[in-house]
């Protein structure tokens, strides 16, 4: 007597879909780390006066690693992008199932993204005494 449902499991290749995904999440981790370093190291003079280091890194070293780890969230975010636009676009311009789609919280997370950005950047520009 054989057990016809009982199948085999065969270990799975590579799949970059899978590569994109864990890529996302790894490196959104570690730039959330060297970001919170970043968030509580003391600033500019102070640092270098006090040699302030962090894991054998100075605050110059963890800004750098910060930037590498930026690039490489990027790149594995548009990959993951790339593999989900069909997704994105059902959300966006919506379905059969539901044909509203979701485009008023695409609305609110752009305007969260683009007033955040906004606000910052005249803050930046304040703070560099650009604007009065």
């Amino acid at each position: 007597m054989t057990n016809t449902d009982a199948r085999t499991r065969s270990k799975a290749g590579l799949t970059s879909r899978a590569l994109a995904v864990f890529g996302v999440t790894f490196s959104f981790a570690a730039i959330l780390l060297s970001g919170g370093i970043l968030f509580f190291a003391p600033k500019g003079k102070i640092s270098k006066e006090m040699g302030w280091d962090a894991l054998g890194l100075g605050r110059q070293d963890w800004s750098d690693l910060h930037i590498v780890l930026a690039a490489l969230f990027i790149a594995f975010s548009l990959w993951h992008a790339a593999h989900h636009l069909h997704v994105f676009k059902t959300l966006f311009f919506g379905s059969k199932m539901s044909s509203r789609g979701h485009r008023a919280e695409a609305l609110i997370a752009f305007a969260a993204v683009a007033g955040l950005t906004v606000l910052a950047f005249f803050s930046f520009r304040r703070a560099a005494g650009y604007l009065s």
